[in-house]
């Protein structure tokens, strides 16, 4: 394997940024162009169990996430995934709501350069430690 060719940066992107309506931010473009890996939050129709156990679920990944200093960002709505963040002692994201896929270029340029680790490789006490 030559590299990783990984971004350590992922976004939480509401489900109107990843299947937007005609008109709508294609989110998933920007991130793609911009290097950005994605989960995407449940679509705000889903029946309100399933949705507490897809955002555990996202929760559970994010921990993991911070412990190798992934940048987390949300984009859009969270649709209650600073709740289910919060239930795992993780922070809010930073989060923007973007009218267009310029203002979310701008966003996602702004952003440092994550402090990343690779995978085994601990990141001391704390999981909010990493994020420093």
């Amino acid at each position: 394997m030559d590299g990783d060719a990984r971004s350590f940066r992922v976004a939480l992107t509401a489900d109107a940024y990843v299947n937007p309506p005609p008109g709508g931010v294609d989110g998933l473009a920007v991130l793609d162009e911009a290097g950005w890996g994605v989960m995407q939050l449940p679509d705000p129709a889903y029946p309100a169990e399933m949705t507490r156990r897809i955002l555990a679920d996202i929760a559970e990944q994010v921990q993991e996430f911070y412990r190798h200093r992934y940048d987390i960002v949300l984009v859009g709505e969270g649709g209650g995934i600073v709740a289910a963040l919060a239930m795992a002692d993780l922070p809010a994201p930073d989060q923007v709501i973007p009218a267009d896929a310029d203002e979310l270029r701008r966003f996602l340029g702004a952003r440092p350069e994550p402090q990343a680790r690779g995978p085994g490789v601990s990141a001391g006490p704390g999981v909010t430690a990493a994020r420093e």
